[in-house]
């Protein structure tokens, strides 16, 4: 990635996920953000479709489920841009290092006529960095290698 943009006047959004159930295709997860709690399961469906379920939960279901879990992200995120929207993931903890922007398109044609900001750093899509969940499955290693 290159030089990232002045984000001190974006309001940061910090996130503390724990995993409960991750396969190929689903991630059950409940996820503190700023101070809201949330039990989230979430399915991928396609190449660039994903749809998900989200519930409010309390502190105390959170604190509970939390410890039942075996892997965590931190990470904070900064809206840049809301159509597409465009965020920039970084993160804390066991993935200190990785920066990730995620554009979320309206629709597929919408995908197709983008042209990346020019601070985006390399095309990560089809990578194990894409994903939180995918994140999970790296050893320290694997994960520092992939940062290079």
């Amino acid at each position: 990635m290159k030089t990232l943009p002045d984000l001190s006047a974006i309001n940061k959004d910090i996130y503390e996920r724990y995993y409960l159930y991750i396969s190929k295709n689903i991630v059950i997860r409940v996820q503190k953000v700023n101070d809201a709690y949330e039990l989230e399961r979430k399915a991928n469906e396609g190449e660039l479709i994903h749809n998900g379920e989200t519930i409010q939960i309390t502190k105390e279901e959170f604190d509970e489920l939390k410890k039942l879990a075996k892997q965590h992200i931190l990470r904070y995120s900064y809206q840049i841009q809301e159509s597409p929207r465009i965020v920039l993931r970084i993160y804390q903890g066991d993935y200190e290092g990785l920066k990730r922007i995620e554009v979320n398109f309206n629709n597929i044609e919408e995908s197709q006529s983008f042209t990346p900001l020019d601070w985006f750093g390399k095309e990560i899509t089809d990578t194990t960095l894409a994903q939180d969940g995918k994140l999970l499955q790296l050893t320290k290693e694997e994960f520092q290698k992939l940062l290079l």
